[in-house]
């Protein structure tokens, strides 16, 4: 083969070779949505408040939050900050939870909270507080339950437990673990 053709066939196949790389790996496909805008809420709302009341338009529980966030995919999750959920019995406030931040699943009938948890039991006879990092809270059962440390305190002791489970319209109350405290019963 001649010196010529050769240049000729070798500098043909170094200019198909840079338009094969320029197209093939430098034009790759890039994605419509990075991994940060696929998370991206489809709404947001900023100091939200609702309220459910049952058939007779007496009111059962409240909710606020500073903002809400929206998801609708991959499932539908509702990430609140700073959430105030408050349960009625018989139009009266029973119990107050506040926490830094909640997430709200499948249609609110789980809620999931974290950070610096405080429930208050609005009893002007006996009052209760209970303090922990996590508390998921079903709502329409008022049911709750953690598997972290749970701080209870009243005028009548300190309980402290790894874990409680709770359901406020039976009165029932379940700690789990490494229970201790000091407990005085009410003066007969």
């Amino acid at each position: 083969m001649d010196a010529r053709n050769l240049l000729s066939l070798s500098g043909v196949l170094l200019v198909l070779g840079a338009a094969g790389y320029y197209w093939g790996i430098a034009h790759r496909a890039t994605p419509l949505a990075s991994p940060e805008e696929a998370r991206r809420p489809d709404y947001v709302v900023q100091g939200i408040g609702s309220i459910e009341t049952d058939a007779e338009g007496r009111l059962l529980r409240r909710l606020t939050a500073t903002e809400l966030r929206h998801y609708d995919t991959p499932a539908d999750v509702a990430e609140l900050d700073q959430p105030v959920m408050t349960f009625y019995e018989q139009g009266r406030e029973a119990w107050r939870v506040v926490a830094q931040r909640g997430v709200s699943l499948d249609q609110s009938t789980e809620v999931r909270l974290e950070g610096g948890i405080r429930a208050e039991r609005r009893d002007a006879e006996l009052p209760v507080t209970v303090t922990t990092r996590s508390l998921t809270v079903f709502p329409r059962e008022e049911r709750v339950l953690t598997r972290d440390t749970v701080i209870i305190e009243s005028p009548r002791g300190r309980i402290e437990s790894r874990g409680l489970e709770a359901s406020m319209p039976r009165g029932e109350l379940k700690l789990t673990e490494n229970v201790t405290g000091t407990y005085a019963p009410a003066p007969r």
